[in-house]
């Protein structure tokens, strides 16, 4: 796997070279569909998950300690409605880093997350795998998309799916 995203490629942006490749819309994107790319895994790592989860259970302990200091009498109703936002966020985006699941098949690249983020592959018009083998249990490997204006990124942990992605931006 690492063989195949450490090699420089030529992107389509001035003849750079980089780690990642692109697709530019002048590529032949029907003969990528007909490329049987079929994998799935979980979109993050285990050390990234146990990292969130010391990240979350470390906020919730301040949290704990720090309710007890605080004076709830003059404690207003915005500031409730904001600490109580701010905390449905990080427990939301803390079940979807556990649970998420990103997959390629069919010619549809998709991963489950708060939203469903899905991407036709014959739709992409740009496409980057960012995969740094070294820090990748720091920094889950990605692969960005462009379609038109709107741009997705989904995360893989799964080395099949990181296998199909490379393959991808190699045009395999």
């Amino acid at each position: 796997m690492t063989d195949a995203t450490t090699q420089p490629v030529a992107s389509s942006e001035a003849g750079s070279t980089n780690q990642a490749s692109a697709i530019s819309p002048s590529s032949d994107l029907n003969a990528l569909v007909a490329i049987p790319l079929e994998a799935e895994g979980p979109a993050f790592t285990a050390l990234i998950k146990l990292l969130a989860s010391v990240l979350v259970g470390a906020l919730i302990v301040w949290g704990a300690r720090a309710s007890r200091l605080m004076d709830w009498q003059s404690f207003s109703l915005s500031a409730g409605l904001l600490w109580g936002a701010a905390l449905a966020i990080v427990l939301v985006v803390y079940y979807w880093i556990l649970k998420s699941r990103t997959s390629i098949k069919n010619g549809v690249i998709t991963q489950t997350w708060v939203w469903k983020k899905q991407v036709n592959i014959a739709d992409i018009r740009q496409a980057k795998f960012i995969y740094l083998p070294a820090l990748s249990w720091l920094i889950a490997p990605r692969l960005v998309v462009r379609t038109g204006p709107i741009m997705t990124v989904f995360y893989t942990a799964h080395p099949d799916v990181q296998r199909a992605f490379a393959a991808l931006m190699l045009g395999r």
